[in-house]
């Protein structure tokens, strides 16, 4: 295996991971730290837990998935056609998959977070 497959395959374990994160917050109500939330952010400063995880519950999917299907177009392209079109589709599902997911996190942080402790702070 070179090293594109090995990226590959890196990123592959990443879209898992992702699916697997939305999935767990949606089921336990755990928020994975480093998924939804930067580490300097206490998962206790969401006032309303339930409406962010949801928010992000179909962002992180939809991100993690576009990863996987990235990671397998790719996987498939490397060892198969070797296409330069074909990597190009992948490198642009990936690039799609970081852009929903950092909308998401910024939008999901200001609403869910950072409104909240600036309404917080105002009742004071």
């Amino acid at each position: 295996m070179g090293m594109n497959g090995f990226v590959d395959l890196l990123f592959l374990g990443s879209g898992i991971y992702l699916v697997f994160a939305a999935c767990m917050a949606k089921k336990n109500g755990t928020i994975a730290v480093n998924v939804m939330l930067d580490k300097h952010t206490d998962e206790n400063a969401i006032k309303d837990k339930q409406g962010f995880i949801d928010y992000m519950f179909k962002r992180i999917m939809l991100a993690g998935i576009l990863i996987i299907i990235a990671a397998a177009v790719n996987l498939v392209n490397d060892y198969y056609f070797s296409s330069i079109a074909l990597n190009w589709v992948g490198i642009l599902i990936i690039l799609a998959a970081i852009i929903v997911y950092v909308v998401a996190y910024k939008k999901g942080r200001k609403t869910y977070i950072e409104m909240q402790a600036r309404s917080k702070s105002n009742k004071k």
